[in-house]
């Protein structure tokens, strides 16, 4: 056991790994805590240079001991309700937060697609799936081969379609998605007086729509999108 420099954050992650009482936290290390302190480091060092415009605050660590993978749970200060997942496990990185710096620039494709098809709806795309592929772009995310899993929850107002319009739009969106290659989960919501929330981001319409409370006044529908060439 040696005494080990670490920061705040450093000593809380460890003792909620470890679960070792004071000793950790009054820097106190066994062998094998030093060798997991060292994967929390490179994993830190690694998501700063990936991302080096964010400021992610990591909330758990689970070092190689555990499961024979390192993995990270992380999130940004500005969006605590979302965790985002670092893995490292045969000598590779990775995570899948890579979509979220574009994720506007991404959405506004699709967005784009489905208002010339004459449906104009508001777009919001989760993309799951941990990847180690570097993303540049919202058209990186379209383009990618092999396709990227991921859902799509579109937002239309109630007051342009009903229910029956709306079965026929969701034929319209799938042939969007397989022309365009578009490998993706969704789901289609009926809002009454969508332009009211126009001032919503898209995340915090997707929560208002996934809402219990609000299920009342919504309908949903949900739609597949996987016979495209992957």
């Amino acid at each position: 056991m040696a005494f080990v420099q670490m920061t705040d954050e450093e000593k809380a992650l460890l003792d909620l790994a470890y679960t070792d009482g004071k000793r950790i936290l009054e820097g106190m290390l066994f062998d094998y805590q030093e060798k997991a302190l060292g994967e929390l480091r490179a994993c830190r060092e690694y998501l700063n240079s990936r991302y080096p415009h964010e400021n992610f605050r990591i909330i758990a660590f689970q070092p190689s001991s555990r499961k024979g993978c390192v993995e990270m749970q992380f999130v940004l200060p500005e969006r605590d309700e979302t965790e985002y997942i670092l893995k490292y496990e045969d000598g590779l990185y990775t995570d899948n937060f890579y979509d979220v710096p574009f994720e506007r620039e991404y959405d506004e494709l699709i967005e784009h697609m489905l208002t010339e098809a004459e449906i104009p709806a508001r777009v919001y795309t989760y993309f799951p799936f941990l990847i180690s592929d570097v993303i540049s772009s919202g058209k990186d995310l379209l383009e990618r081969r092999p396709r990227l899993g991921r859902h799509t929850a579109l937002f239309v107002d109630a007051n342009s379609l009903d229910e029956q319009e709306a079965e026929a739009a969701i034929t319209k969106i799938k042939k969007i998605f397989k022309d365009n290659g578009i490998y993706s989960s969704g789901i289609l919501f009926l809002v009454p007086d969508l332009d009211k929330m126009s001032t919503e981001s898209v995340q915090e319409l997707d929560r208002y729509c996934r809402d219990l409370e609000n299920h009342i006044s919504i309908t949903s529908i949900p739609f597949r999108c996987f016979d495209v060439e992957r």
